[in-house]
């Protein structure tokens, strides 16, 4: 299972990590280019490719343990968006789980204090204007609701708490509507961005997941 991280990434979803290997799964979690230490600039267009870099390493024969035929992406918020992105065009993976996800990126620039304080400072290369004119540039090509119907017929899972500041429900479910079955899609009443209070039903909710893919 690769978990994929949002933007910068404060939840890195260890816990998820934890809980699948309890049940026979090994995870891996990793850093985009240009975030964590990661070398390089962050460029948003270049991390679905990084996520295909990261399977070609699982699949590469240095991990035994690892299985190159059973992968799973998990993302959150950003990394949702990149989950997505990335299964529809890569058939490697069995199946996509997503919470808080990111639908749509562009259509309102963020403030500039808030990628100064939220964003930036895990971020090489990043300033307002660059990542404003980034999430300007991403053509349909990157864009969930336009791309998430290429999942199937590999079964896609959508979680989103119904108190999101970051990524409403309503987002949830347009990309729900727009991907084709198999799907599902899971409300956690009272849960915020992350899940915040959440965690122990989310993490129990993906270990049945897996079982049934």
């Amino acid at each position: 299972a690769l978990l994929l991280h949002g933007c910068p990434g404060f939840e890195k979803n260890h816990d998820i990590a934890y809980a699948l290997r309890l049940h026979g799964w090994n995870s891996l979690v990793f850093h985009y280019r240009g975030c964590w230490g990661s070398e390089g600039d962050y460029i948003l267009r270049t991390i679905p490719t990084d996520v295909q870099a990261a399977m070609d390493d699982l699949g590469s024969g240095k991990y035994p343990q690892v299985d190159p035929t059973r992968l799973l992406l998990i993302g959150s918020s950003l990394g949702s968006w990149a989950a997505v992105l990335s299964a529809a065009i890569d058939p490697r993976p069995l199946a996509v789980a997503v919470y808080g996800a990111a639908t749509r990126l562009g259509a309102t620039p963020y403030p500039a204090e808030v990628i100064e304080s939220t964003f930036a400072p895990w971020l090489r290369g990043i300033t307002p204007e660059t990542f404003n004119a980034q999430t300007a540039a991403l053509g349909e090509e990157f864009q969930p609701l336009h791309q998430v119907h290429k999942i199937a017929p590999r079964p896609l899972l959508i979680i989103n708490g119904d108190d999101d500041p970051w990524t409403p429900l309503a987002g949830a479910q347009k990309l729900y509507e727009a991907a084709s079955d198999p799907k599902q899609l899971v409300v956690v009443p009272g849960g915020n961005h992350y899940l915040s209070w959440h965690r122990q039903e989310l993490c129990e909710m993906l270990v049945k997941w897996v079982t049934t893919v």
